[in-house]
């Protein structure tokens, strides 16, 4: 069983950078599985730690997934970076659209279950991510990394 989350990356005053992150006890462990769209074209999964990052807003977490890591490579590595006719919801493709279609996809997959539409799912993201910001900013967060629910 593993945790499945989207780690949130401040990358201006009003947008996050998006990626998946999985483990199978705790995102502030020292390496935990990232999946991300970089460049716009481009896919990076690793093994990294979080909470070294100065631009980490925080975790949100999404629910858990009954699949190996390897079978979560294997599943992600197969959408590629492209967009294709995937709907955005006018925000263009980004790494939150690239997030988003993976999610959907687990979804209809019966890997994860997803009670909600993307545009609901993009709109409490960025708001819990404020949120986060906002708890920092007041020293009401002293963990490595900063997790919320979904």
């Amino acid at each position: 069983m593993l945790r499945i989350g989207i780690a949130l990356h401040k990358i201006n005053d009003c947008d996050y950078h998006w990626c998946l992150v999985i483990h199978p006890e705790s995102y502030s462990a020292a390496l935990v599985r990232t999946y991300e769209l970089v460049n716009g074209n481009d896919l990076r999964f690793c093994r990294q730690s979080l909470s070294p990052s100065a631009t980490l807003v925080g975790v949100i977490h999404v629910g858990q997934v009954d699949v190996s890591e390897h079978h979560m490579n294997e599943f992600l590595g197969g959408f590629g970076p492209e967009r294709d006719d995937y709907p955005t919801g006018g925000r263009g493709w980004s790494s939150a659209g690239w997030v988003t279609r993976s999610l959907r996809y687990l979804d209809m997959s019966e890997m994860l279950r997803l009670r909600m539409t993307d545009e609901e799912l993009y709109v409490r993201v960025t708001k819990l991510g404020a949120v986060i910001e906002e708890m920092k900013s007041k020293g009401h967060w002293g963990a490595p990394v900063s997790i919320v629910h979904l």
